[in-house]
């Protein structure tokens, strides 16, 4: 199976570096693959005939994307337009990376594919406009996902392990929930998706939910780490960007589909922190 992934330096990509080694990978870098470019992604993607587009670009710093929502739709929205028109014209699947963010936080319960989508962000626009362009695609697959992080690249765990490490005093948001994912769990799934043939809408995060309080806890639990943390509200740390308060993504959808390999965060958590480097044997696949 050849498979083209986007999006190359970001921590998901590195995931699937590690996790799809039976694949043959091709990993282009942003200034060889231009997805700003009509013309540049058309001509990668048919030069590269996949089977497979992952993409895994996506624009995902929250707060600034609100000050920059031109360059926040171009990179979430239209550029996924782009990949699916590429896609169509090899007959190649799109697989696209979407947010919990598309809710709005006030359910009381996870949230379904089914339920109304309804963004407080500019963030969580774009990411559902590029929804919106990969389903152009006949075989496409939509993986809606949250709060990933791994022990690579810049997200929550290590931030806080850097700030920790400095001995600052952390306060941290309890009133938001949702489902911390790991990226090497994201990507097992991605692969058994394709390999199972799913498509269209999924829900694709680790099983159960915490606050980011909570989530903090657990990681200094796990890593054996006494921090100065105590919890505050969403009103006590405002940002640019709202964020839903409640957005667990219920997983039932994706066990119609076929096989769930999505553990609970805590498992997920604690592999991350006994196999920080990755998947034990792990290579990094032919091209990547």
């Amino acid at each position: 199976m050849r498979v083209l992934v986007t999006g190359g330096a970001g921590q998901l990509a590195h995931a699937i570096r590690l996790v799809w080694t039976a694949a043959d990978l091709l990993i282009p870098s942003e200034q060889e693959l231009d997805l700003g470019n009509p013309a540049s992604v058309a001509r990668i993607v048919a030069e590269s005939r996949p089977d497979v587009v992952v993409n895994c670009a996506a624009f995902t710093q929250v707060d600034r994307c609100e000050a920059e929502p031109e360059l926040a739709m171009r990179i979430n929205g239209t550029a996924v337009g782009l990949l699916a028109d590429a896609c169509e014209a090899q007959g190649a699947m799109l697989v696209q990376i979407s947010t919990d963010y598309v809710f709005d936080g006030t359910s009381a319960r996870p949230y379904l594919e089914t339920d109304p989508t309804r963004p407080v962000s500019v963030y969580g626009l774009t990411k559902l406009e590029g929804e919106r362009q990969a389903m152009r695609s006949t075989r496409h697959l939509v993986a809606r996902t949250s709060w990933l992080y791994d022990a690579w690249g810049k997200n929550f765990m290590n931030t806080m392990l850097n700030a920790a490490a400095q001995g600052r005093a952390l306060r941290v948001v309890a009133d938001q929930r949702g489902a911390p994912t790991t990226c090497r769990a994201l990507a097992r799934q991605l692969q058994k998706a394709v390999e199972e043939g799913w498509q269209g809408l999924v829900h694709a995060t680790c099983q159960g939910e915490t606050s980011w309080h909570g989530f903090a806890a657990a990681i200094f639990e796990a890593k054996g780490i006494r921090a100065d943390l105590s919890p505050c509200t969403t009103a006590d740390y405002p940002t640019p960007a709202a964020r839903p308060a409640y957005s667990v993504l219920d997983g039932s959808g994706r066990r119609r589909l076929g096989t769930d390999l999505m553990p609970t965060w805590r498992e997920a958590l604690a592999e991350v922190v006994q196999s920080p480097a990755g998947p034990a044997g792990a290579g990094a696949g032919p091209h990547a």
